[in-house]
């Protein structure tokens, strides 16, 4: 594992700072996670703020981060009332945050609070956003997980442009300004990731190097290839038309199958001796169209349900419990 050793910043010339952690399932790691995240930030800066966000954990987090808030009053903790998913979460603690630069990260230690100067160092070099970079032959989740990854930083490329070059992660930096761009969305699906790119200009945004870890509790990772598909779906249908062109192109290409078999139908009826074709093919056909008319329906389905939450104003978490 590598070191965890502070990098070396004066102490109090830094801005105020704002730390966003969407907790759940954490009662193995809050404690520690608290000690590594805090001794940072009081390196760094004076004036600072942990921000945790309870996901509606099913286990005792919520009591231990109380307890954390009771022993350090600079520890702020929200309860969900009903598990919203990371991206609800997380801007949920971003319209919290007050200071002067806000971070998010996630709880279970496989980034590395030690990083925290290389995104400081790039804001006040100028830059809005800064995103950590994990290597690829870094990374410590399941296959499934880095495949999850590499399709979210192919999509994100196509659909919010972000540049090839630049990785995507949890762990990322942001001005307080852009923090309040962010939260002032107010769709019932949000994708962190595209709202930023969305939102700041891209020479404003870069990457820094992070190092990554095995999770510090050993257990399995909470986040679910269910979580992870619905978090794609958040930036290929509700940041995106991709799914609604693809079916076009698709409509068009089984148009001209469609065309091109008929012409041939038509020559052997004219020049071949012909006999009564076979149900087989017929029914081939008849599914084979009519699958792809459900999976067009689907699609247009999709769209229109999610519009239907966007103009009801459905809400986008719902919080039950404070303690700041």
């Amino acid at each position: 594992m590598p070191t965890t050793e502070n990098l070396s910043i004066p102490h109090g010339h830094r801005s105020s700072i704002s730390v966003v952690v969407p907790v759940y399932r954490s009662k193995d790691t809050l404690h520690t996670f608290h000690e590594r995240i805090s001794q940072q930030l009081d390196a760094l800066t004076d004036d600072w703020e942990l921000i945790l966000v309870d996901d509606a954990s099913p286990d005792d987090t919520w009591s231990i981060a109380c307890d954390l808030h009771d022993k350090d009053a600079r520890v702020r903790c929200i309860r969900l009332a009903h598990n919203s998913g990371q991206q609800h979460a997380t801007l949920c603690g971003l319209s919290y945050a007050s200071k002067g630069y806000v971070f998010t990260i996630d709880d279970d230690l496989q980034c590395f609070p030690e990083d925290l100067p290389l995104f400081t160092e790039q804001l006040d070099a100028g830059k809005r956003v800064v995103i950590g970079k994990i290597n690829t032959s870094e990374k410590q989740h399941h296959w499934w997980r880095n495949l999850g990854s590499r399709l979210n930083q192919n999509l994100a490329g196509k659909i919010i442009g972000k540049p090839k070059s630049m990785g995507l992660s949890s762990f990322r930096a942001m001005t307080l300004d852009v923090a309040r761009k962010l939260t002032a969305y107010k769709g019932a699906h949000p994708h962190i990731a595209a709202m930023l790119f969305k939102t700041v200009p891209h020479s404003l945004i870069c990457n820094v190097p992070i190092r990554h870890a095995a999770r510090l509790d050993g257990q399995k990772t909470t986040y679910s290839v269910a979580k992870l598909v619905k978090t794609l779906s958040y930036l290929v249908i509700n940041h995106s038309y991709l799914p609604l062109r693809f079916m076009i192109g698709w409509g068009v290409v089984i148009s001209l199958l469609s065309i091109a078999y008929a012409v041939w139908v038509i020559i052997q009826a004219m020049f071949a001796e012909h006999s009564a074709p076979g149900w087989a093919s017929l029914a081939v056909l008849v599914s084979f169209l009519s699958g792809n008319i459900l999976l067009a329906l689907g699609v247009l389905g999709e769209y229109l349900g999610r519009l239907v939450e966007e103009a009801s104003n459905v809400e986008q978490f719902s919080v039950f419990e404070e303690k700041l």
